[in-house]
């Protein structure tokens, strides 16, 4: 198949220059800068009319960085209510956005890797295990689900991350994405662990959360040994209430 030269702009984003054009049979594939990666096919037959079959049919291009990806629109507008209003809006004379090569839907600030991992949940090459095993994987698909709030495939990451995640990570998500449950277990790795904190992790902390987990484990390696409640109890309870107080005063 000759390919097809992308001659038309986005609204805001710079067109992709299609050097060749891959059309490929499995349903999801990792996808090369500058090409067009077709993960489904539009053309499939409807027999008796069958709704789920149907609702199919539709396929958007979006446009994340310099990738053109094609996916179903029904996976997009049922999970995601950004996207189900995105495709609701009248264009008026300009063209329909997501209906072709030429105009495809920009997506701008997301990276074309976090997306493609996202897609993986709709099209996954692996359907017993997933394709999606590594911290760095999920955290595309917490990165992805919660900017356009497909809020089951957010839920999906956090659980996920849950046991992928370092203490550090879990708290530095945790502020990103508002997943303050994470904050107190976290806290407590950190505060009852032997070892401090290391020079990387206080970089990647900031001061204010140095300084917080240094009076915290200041405070329970003094506690501990005066109360009568068990030791991880009252370590919960002094976290629990230190972080309560901080969150107070930054607001």
């Amino acid at each position: 198949m000759e390919p097809r030269r992308n001659t038309a702009s986005a609204s805001t984003t710079t067109p992709v220059t299609v050097s060749r054009v891959e059309r490929h049979q499995h349903l999801y594939l990792e996808h090369e800068e500058g090409t067009i990666t077709l993960l489904v096919s539009s053309r499939s037959r409807i027999l008796d009319g069958h709704h789920k079959s149907y609702v199919l049919r539709q396929v958007i291009d979006a446009q994340v960085e310099r990738t053109l990806f094609k996916i179903h629109e029904y996976f997009l507008k049922k999970h995601s209510i950004i996207f189900a209003s995105m495709f609701t809006l009248n264009p008026g004379d300009a063209p329909a956005e997501g209906r072709s090569d030429e105009h495809p839907v920009p997506l701008p600030d997301v990276k074309a890797d976090d997306f493609a991992r996202f897609l993986s949940l709709f099209y996954p090459s692996n359907v017993i295990d997933g394709d999606l095993s590594t911290f760095d994987e999920w955290t595309s698909v917490l990165r992805i689900s919660h900017r356009y709030e497909f809020d089951e495939y957010c839920k999906l990451a956090v659980q996920r991350l849950e046991t992928l995640a370092t203490p550090i990570d879990r708290i530095l998500l945790a502020r990103e994405y508002d997943i303050p449950n994470w904050l107190e277990n976290a806290y407590y790795d950190l505060c009852v662990r032997e070892d401090s904190l290391t020079y990387d992790e206080g970089v990647r902390l900031g001061m204010a959360d140095v300084i917080l987990i240094a009076e915290l484990r200041q405070r329970i390696r003094g506690a501990v040994m005066r109360v009568a409640l068990p030791p991880e109890q009252r370590i919960r309870w002094m976290i629990f209430s230190r972080i309560n107080a901080t969150m107070t005063q930054a607001e």
